[in-house]
């Protein structure tokens, strides 16, 4: 079943099996989400968990459809600030965006990433960069849908998303191990 078909299906019925095929397809995005922000794969399955069941219980508030997405993931944004909070407030967590920890673990979930270049060029841009690449280029958002996710005007989810682009785009052309042929990524930009 397609996302926007479950998501609809869901909308209109609410019942437990469109909610299964809507967990099905919206799950492994919103754990994928936490593991490329760094959080060890038994945290994301919780907080993907928790973000669920929020979907569940509130997508009859939901006003644009249209914009499911967008608001999921601003879901998942809240609750791993809750997350992050809870882990500062116990001083039992320091937290290293993409670190060879993490560069490690993703390249061993094959849903994260298939290659650990990736990890590479996302690590030389700044956290609110990084995290709109990723909902951009790895979980598919429209830039409408970015804007509901980071709580952030239209235009500057355009200009920062443009900006983004263009430092991954220095970091690709830059990066050795790719054929020159591939060092263009045309379809990237």
């Amino acid at each position: 079943m397609e996302d926007r078909q479950a998501i609809e299906q869901f909308l209109l019925t609410g019942t437990e099996e469109a909610f299964c095929d809507l967990f099905l397809l919206v799950y492994p995005k919103v754990r994928r989400y936490f593991l490329l922000r760094g959080a060890d794969a038994m945290t994301a399955e919780d907080l993907a968990q928790n973000v669920m069941l929020v979907v569940h219980r509130k997508a009859g508030d939901l006003r644009e459809r249209d914009l499911f997405h967008g608001w999921v993931f601003k879901v998942a944004k809240h609750e791993l600030s809750r997350y992050w909070r809870r882990q500062a407030g116990s001083g039992t967590v320091e937290f290293e965006p993409l670190s060879g920890e993490l560069a490690a673990r993703l390249t061993a979930e094959p849903d994260v990433a298939d290659d650990s270049r990736l990890v590479g060029w996302l690590s030389g841009l700044e956290a609110a960069e990084r995290e709109i690449v990723i909902l951009r280029f790895v979980e598919g958002l429209s830039y409408e849908e970015l804007a509901v996710a980071l709580a952030l005007p239209l235009g500057t989810v355009k200009w920062r998303l443009f900006n983004a682009k263009r430092k991954l785009a220095r970091a690709i052309r830059a990066d050795s191990r790719l054929p020159s042929g591939e060092r263009q990524f045309r379809g990237f930009l």
